[in-house]
């Protein structure tokens, strides 16, 4: 558990508290009643999907707008499967999933900062401790609106970026927690995200129907008390290793046609001269089709990737190419309100252990398992097939829903006992955002 000094806790939450954004533009407040009571004009759900810690001052000359955002998220699980050389297991798991606070400030005309801080960190599911507590930023980075300062022509957006950002890795990573359809990012979706946040410069350009981000990011890792990589800084990282990189392009065919692609690199050695890398893998593309049909609609995206050599992974077992086909159709039950999902997941590799399932949950039994440390291979092979159906039900939107839903697993395991891993997990998950 971290144990941090209240000063340090305070000026975190300070500014994170002075600094966040929100996807997508909130819908129009409604039209009040004509019955004399404030209280009776008051709608909940367009209170909270309109940023109501949003403050404009755009006669300001020093700071023109301050929005304030948070979240938390909360899951539920049970998981019942067979493991290698056929061990039964079951366990159940609570999460506290995620807890951020923080907001965006504009300044300057032309600037702006946004700071987010994570408050929970819930390491039950592999062992842990549940820690209510300041944990690290998960945003922290400044804005220079390039398009507004030089009032340039041909664009219709162009912005400089610099600080501790979200790690892309496809549609499901791009996308915001809070909109995810399922309760959870598909396995590939994490093996490419891995939750990173580093360190970097980025530029976003937006011209017409295209959005293309190009970026260079630090790979430095955080310690723990002992002075052991154990993930992402706290803060912004350093340059004492190599660098990552990112190149996207969006394109918006249509108001109900997009497609997006991604490429990825990471060129830190991890296992040679005490380098740090965020990524256990060398390089990824992606190429995402999303298109919306009638009441539903359907999400596909394929994946392609090298886990590294020598250089990258000891375990041979684990080098090699990787490649993934997610496919995610929709289907509005009842319009904005009632939502069914399913979800079709395959991943393979080229040796035995070069994918992985999620860390929650089916992989988490590694730590109870009816007394078997390893029960699932530490959730490694060379090919995984998920199958997830789900229903999610919108209280007020994507900012306060609850979502349920089943999910299938098999993972080959060549040389791990008798083979494979089925597992069937039954999830529930609460969202609320501001």
């Amino acid at each position: 558990m971290k144990h941090h000094t209240i000063c340090k806790q305070t000026v975190a939450l300070a500014v994170g508290f002075s600094s966040l954004a929100f996807a997508g533009e909130p819908p129009a407040a409604p039209a009040p009643a004509d019955s004399g009571s404030m209280f009776s004009d008051f709608d909940f759900c367009s209170w909270l999907s309109s940023k109501p810690g949003t403050v404009k001052l755009p006669e300001n000359p020093v700071v023109q707008s301050l929005v304030f955002e948070g979240r938390y998220h909360w899951n539920a699980a049970y998981v019942d499967g067979e493991g290698t050389n056929g061990q039964d297991f079951s366990e159940d798991y609570t999460d506290a999933r995620r807890f951020r606070l923080g907001g965006k400030i504009g300044f300057l005309n032309y600037f702006s900062y946004k700071g987010v801080v994570n408050l929970v960190d819930d390491q039950r599911f592999n062992g842990g401790e549940l820690d209510y507590d300041y944990i690290d930023f998960d945003e922290s980075y400044f804005t220079f609106d390039a398009l507004k300062a030089f009032n340039l022509s041909g664009l219709d957006a162009l912005t400089l970026n610099y600080g501790r950002i979200k790690w892309h890795g496809g549609l499901e990573a791009r996308t915001s927690s809070n909109a995810l359809l399922t309760v959870e990012r598909s396995a590939i979706s994490n093996k490419l995200y891995q939750s990173a946040r580093p360190t970097g410069l980025f530029v976003n350009a937006v011209k017409g129907q295209w959005n293309a981000i190009a970026g260079i990011y630090s790979t430095d890792e955080g310690t723990d008390d002992a002075g052991v990589d154990d993930g992402n800084v706290e803060g912004w990282g350093g340059y004492n290793d190599d660098l990552m990189y990112n190149i996207e392009l969006i394109y918006s065919a249509t108001d109900d046609l997009r497609f997006g692609w991604e490429f990825l690199y990471n060129n830190a050695d991890e296992r040679f001269a005490n380098e740090d890398s965020l990524l256990d893998y060398r390089w990824a593309t992606t190429f995402s089709a999303e298109y919306a049909i009638g009441a539903g609609g359907i999400n596909v995206e394929g994946f392609y990737g090298d886990n590294g050599g020598s250089e990258m992974q000891s375990n041979a077992a684990r080098r090699g190419n990787f490649w993934a086909f997610v496919a995610t159709p929709y289907y509005w039950i009842v319009p904005a309100k009632l939502q069914a999902v399913v979800q079709y997941t395959y991943a393979g590799a080229e040796e035995d252990q070069g994918i992985r399932v999620n860390s929650r949950y089916v992989r988490a039994t590694n730590y109870g398992g009816g007394g078997n440390p390893n029960v699932v291979n530490g959730g490694r092979g060379d090919e995984l097939h998920t199958l997830y159906a789900g229903l999610n039900y919108l209280i007020c939107g994507d900012n306060l829903k609850i979502q349920a839903g089943a999910e299938y697993t098999n993972l080959q395991t060549p040389n791990a006992g008798d083979g494979d891993v089925d597992a069937l997990t039954w999830l529930v998950g609460f969202r609320s955002s501001f």
